[in-house]
């Protein structure tokens, strides 16, 4: 499979091929682009060490990141690098493994300019619950946006009690910033938070009050022609 590495320079838009595994990566690893926002790595990953040599050259004017989630290719150390090096984000879609939490928190710490963040759920990465109590307690007032993208299948499901819970806790944000809740799905993940009449009327009740300013329920193929 041929992966593809996209960047935006200004107003410019380019686009480069390489293999699965970049091994041509290493030719960019040290070159400084200062006025780079955009960054946009797909189906493939290239090894980890010359992406956060990267990083450390050119993150700090990135704006938006979106990280291979096509093939669910995720690493801690990357997402530290994320966290350490590219301070001045907005958006981010990256995994992060049910053992890292604590490097979601540090992300959000560091990333206090985050406006939408695209979580990966299911198997090996964050569950729906853990998802939404890490946003909600660790996030700055710039999130409105919360995109979870379900991998593989969920584990385990959200009941009703936790997302009311969430829905609380956001509605007592200062300030209150209505969100924006996506979930990328499919009929295979049988258990993701909106395949539940009770979750679903929850989410009614907090779209008439104002706190979701906006809900959708998308599919991987509809994903894969947005900026994520």
């Amino acid at each position: 499979m041929i992966g593809t590495f996209y960047f935006r320079i200004g107003n410019f838009f380019c686009a480069s091929l390489s293999c699965e595994n970049f091994e041509d990566f290493d030719k960019l690893q040290h070159v400084i682009l200062p006025k780079l926002q955009i960054l946009k790595i797909q189906r493939a990953f290239p090894k980890c060490e010359l992406l956060i040599k990267f990083l450390e050259n050119n993150g700090k004017n990135l704006k938006e990141f979106y990280l291979s989630d096509i093939k669910g290719y995720s690493d801690n150390s990357l997402n530290l690098a994320i966290a350490k090096f590219c301070p001045n984000l907005k958006k981010l879609s990256t995994g992060i493994k049910n053992d890292e939490l604590e490097t979601l928190k540090i992300i959000f710490n560091n990333c206090q300019y985050l406006e939408s963040i695209k979580i990966w759920c299911g198997s090996i990465f964050l569950s729906e619950k853990e998802a939404l109590e890490t946003v909600v307690k660790q996030s700055h007032k710039n999130i409105s946006e919360l995109i979870l993208y379900h991998l593989y299948y969920v584990r385990p499901r959200l009941f009703p009690e936790e997302l009311e819970s969430f829905f609380i806790s956001w509605e007592n944000r200062v300030p209150l910033k209505p969100l924006s809740l996506v979930i990328i799905t499919d009929y295979f993940c049988i258990n993701t938070l909106d395949k539940y009449d009770e979750n679903m009327k929850i989410i009614k009740k907090y779209i008439r009050s104002g706190v979701i300013k906006n809900f959708e329920v998308t599919g991987f193929e509809e994903d894969e022609s947005t900026n994520y």
